[in-house]
C-alpha cells in the first residue's frame, strides 16, 4: 500500500494529488490520508473533490493513525506489523526524489511534492483531472468573456496571510511587479491586465496601470475561481504560489509567457525554489 498525507490549501492539494495519481499509474493501492482536515483551521478544507469532482480513495482514520500516529500502541502496532520505517517525509522543499516514484514496498508519505517532475508523464491525464466544470456567476462570466477576448495577462497579488508567513512574505513587492509588467508591455501587443488580489488598495498604490480589471470578490469557499480565471488568460505574473503556479500551469495557450519571482522562499539556500517550465521567466 502507497498512502500519501493530504494538508494544505489547495494549491498543496493538487501537488500531492500529482503524486497521488502517478505512484497509482504504477501500483495497485495508492490511498489518500485526509484525517488532518479534521482540525485543520486554515484555508477551506480538502476542496478537490468539490471542485473538479474527483473521486479520491481514502484511508480510514484506523489506517491512518496506524502509519501516522506517535502514540505508543501505534508505535507498538507498527512494530508488530512490520511497519516500522513506512513513514517517509519530504527532505527538501520544492526537490524532486525519484526513489518515491519507485519505491516498490508498502510507504507512507508526509510532503508537499511541489515538483512538476512527479507528474510530468501523466500531465495530460492530470490536465483532464483539473477542470472547473461549475457553472460561473455572472460576474465572474463576464471576467472570462473579457479574458477570452483580449490579450489578457493575470497578476496574481497575494498579501493576507503572506504579511506574516516568514517562509513566504515580503518576496514579490512592488519592483517585481513592475519589472513583470514592463516585460510584458515590451513582448505583447495591448496587453489587457487582470489583477487577483486580496488587497487592492496596495494594487492602486503600487502599480501604475490604466488598461486594468481588478478582481478581489471570489472570497472563501469560492476563491478557487480566480485560480479559474487566471487559467484563462493568455498569459500570467505569478505570485509566489502555488495557487497562481497551478492557474498559469493549466494555462492552455501554447503561446504563453509566464513570469514568476526568482527568490520563492525565504530561505538560507538560494537553490530552494519552486520548479518552473523551462518556457516560464524568473524575475
Amino acid at each position: 500500500m502507497k498512502i500519501i498525507r493530504f494538508l494544505g490549501g489547495l494549491g498543496n492539494q493538487m501537488f500531492q494529488y500529482t503524486l497521488y495519481k502517478s505512484l497509482q499509474s504504477k501500483f495497485p493501492n495508492v490511498k489518500a490520508d485526509l484525517q488532518g482536515y479534521n482540525d485543520y483551521p486554515l484555508h477551506n478544507g480538502f476542496e478537490l473533490e468539490n471542485i473538479f469532482g474527483l473521486k479520491i480513495n481514502k484511508v480510514s482514520s484506523f489506517t491512518s493513525n496506524l502509519y501516522y500516529n506517535k502514540k505508543w500502541i501505534y508505535r507498538k502496532l507498527r512494530r508488530i506489523l512490520g511497519l516500522k520505517n513506512t513513514y517517509t517525509e519530504e527532505k527538501t522543499l520544492f526537490s524532486f526524489d525519484e526513489s518515491i516514484l519507485n519505491n516498490p514496498r508498502t510507504a507512507y508519505y508526509w510532503g508537499y511534492w511541489q515538483n512538476f517532475k512527479y507528474f510530468e508523464d501523466i500531465a495530460g491525464e492530470i490536465k483532464s483531472d483539473f477542470q472547473f466544470t461549475s457553472p460561473l456567476s455572472k460576474e465572474n462570466q463576464q471576467i472570462l468573456d473579457q479574458v477570452k477576448l483580449k490579450n489578457s495577462v493575470s497578476i496574481h497579488i497575494r498579501r493576507g496571510d503572506y504579511l506574516k508567513d516568514a517562509l513566504l512574505g515580503g518576496l514579490c513587492g512592488p519592483e517585481y511587479y513592475k519589472q513583470a509588467i514592463s516585460y510584458i508591455q515590451s513582448n505583447l501587443t495591448s496587453p489587457s491586465f487582470f489583477i487577483f488580489s486580496d488587497d487592492i488598495l496596495w494594487c492602486t498604490e503600487n502599480l501604475n496601470l490604466d488598461n486594468c480589471t481588478f478582481i478581489s470578490w471570489n472570497k472563501e469557499l469560492s476563491s478557487y475561481i480566480d485560480m479559474q480565471l487566471m487559467s484563462s488568460c493568455k498569459h500570467n505574473i505569478i505570485a509566489n504560489s502555488s495557487f497562481s503556479w497551478w492557474a498559469a500551469w493549466l494555462n492552455p495557450n501554447p503561446d504563453k509567457i509566464v513570469i514568476g519571482p526568482k527568490k520563492w522562499v525565504n530561505h538560507s539556500d538560494p537553490n530552494v525554489h519552486m520548479s518552473f517550465p523551462e518556457n516560464w521567466i524568473s524575475l
